[in-house]
């Protein structure tokens, strides 16, 4: 790619350096053990295991307009449009289920999580461009610029508790919470605002006149460094990060068949539907602002795309940086109030049918509370929308296809297999022939319980 770095740094991010809770064969499955609170907190009490370890799991997801692969390079697409990215990350290190008996049960998650948002007002691109002068040419019929860049990342545990409220002969109801303390190491968000211009033609060149426009940065104070004489860097990064408390809620139905059932009989596997109801990840992250974090506003006179130019070149984040936006505004400030990144708040309904013999198709509706049209608030969304799965699943095996309409109004069919301990998806099926869009992403789960088939089928692993 030509892109030098600072046109990089002038569009914050947008188009070149952006440097969840999508395991989606899991929804609904009484099989999903630990994982399953992820999706719904009520969902660890109809486990249908007694206990289950999940040692380590995966999953990463993106949705863009703007990047493609081509020949294992990445490239911009050059269309003049809205461009978006948006990406989430979820890393489990260990999760732990444990049913205390056959109305309650446990669950502890420990993982890693971020999230990442680009967006931008219509603007063109190319991989060709090496110069503002240029990349203007390519938008001289836009009003104005604008874009926003938002990080939020953090580590995470989870401790959940769930309950059955309510049972008789044919339908079992049953909540759960989880309370999450979040460690959060790594927040930042940059937004050029408006930035509007001048074009003016000579007969040997064209010039660009910035006119209006405003720009801030910010990112969390444990990326400036330990100071002289201190312990371990990894450690000191994580003791200057900030702590933040959040919590999901969620409550389950079960329908089972009375004509085929009795009280006796219920379980967590032989439920004719299941409905489920969930409020996750409310609340927001804190971080301390690094010392070089700014606003502006007021562009200076006659600042222009050559003179932008030379101010910008070879900048890097941080005082360099700080300190030649300060030459192209005539208002600047220091951001040194902690700053907070909402986390992906959202209603998720789900619901689960099954049809015997190991067949379920479920359906989940993932509503983000939190909008993506105000540009001005630091927020972070879930990609999911629509998500329905067809699968077959026993103790042993699964196979799964779920097909997604998602937030973006993009459509994918992803597929994911379960061998014993193991399970391994794909958002979107076309990535195992050619990631052509990068739009899709992955998952990989390993999970240990019991696979007493015989045990598991006639008493749920539970003590009677």
């Amino acid at each position: 790619m030509k892109y030098i770095p600072r046109i990089s740094i002038l569009l914050l991010f947008i188009l070149n350096n952006a440097l969840g809770q999508s395991y989606t064969a899991t929804y609904g499955s009484a099989y999903a053990g630990s994982s399953g609170i992820r999706n719904n907190p009520a969902a660890s009490v109809n486990s249908a295991f007694k206990w289950e370890v999940t040692p380590f799991s995966v999953q990463t997801k993106a949705s863009t307009n703007s990047f493609s692969l081509s020949k294992y390079e990445l490239a911009l697409i050059p269309d003049s449009m809205n461009r978006f990215f948006h990406h989430n990350v979820d890393v489990s290190f260990l999760n732990v289920l444990y049913k205390l008996n056959t109305s309650s049960a446990l669950a502890f998650n420990l993982r890693g999580r971020a999230y990442n948002h680009i967006r931008t007002s219509p603007v063109s691109a190319s991989n060709s461009i090496s110069s503002i002068q240029e990349f203007m040419n390519l938008n001289n019929d836009h009003a104005y610029l604008d874009a926003t860049v938002t990080h939020n990342g953090w580590i995470q545990a989870d401790l959940n508790y769930s309950k059955v409220i309510q049972e008789n002969y044919n339908s079992r109801l049953t909540a759960g919470a989880t309370l999450q303390i979040h460690k959060n190491i790594s927040g930042a968000f940059a937004r050029i605002g408006k930035l509007s211009y001048l074009e003016s033609k000579f007969p040997s060149d064209t010039v660009y006149t910035f006119t209006a426009g405003s720009a801030a940065l910010a990112y969390s104070s444990n990326y400036d460094g330990s100071a002289p004489g201190a312990g371990s860097p990894v450690k000191e990064f994580l003791k200057n990060s900030l702590t933040s408390l959040g919590i999901s809620l969620g409550v389950e139905y079960l329908l089972y068949n009375e004509l085929t059932n009795n009280y006796q009989q219920n379980n967590a596997l032989n439920y004719q539907w299941k409905i489920g109801v969930a409020l996750m990840d409310l609340g927001a992250n804190r971080f301390k602002p690094s010392e070089y974090a700014s606003q502006f506003r007021n562009l200076n006179p006659n600042i222009t795309d050559n003179s932008l130019d030379n101010k910008l070149l070879n900048t890097l984040l941080g005082n360099d940086f700080r300190d030649s936006l300060a030459t192209i505004f005539s208002n600047g400030e220091a951001i040194t109030s902690n700053f907070k990144i909402g986390n992906p708040t959202r209603l998720v309904i789900n619901i689960d049918r099954s049809f015997g013999k190991g067949l379920f198709i479920n359906g989940d509706l993932n509503i983000n509370l939190h909008g993506s049209s105000n540009n001005r608030k630091l927020l972070t969304r879930e990609i999911n929308l629509l998500t329905i799965t067809p699968r077959w699943e026993t103790l042993s095996w699964g196979f799964y296809m779920p097909v997604q309409f998602n937030s973006q109004k993009q459509f994918h069919i992803g597929a994911a297999i379960k061998a014993g301990p193991l399970m391994i998806g794909l958002h979107n099926i076309q990535w195992a022939k050619d990631i052509r869009n990068l739009s899709g992403g992955g998952y990989l789960m390993l999970r240990i319980h019991p696979f007493n088939k015989k045990r598991l089928l006639n008493k749920l692993d539970c003590p009677e």
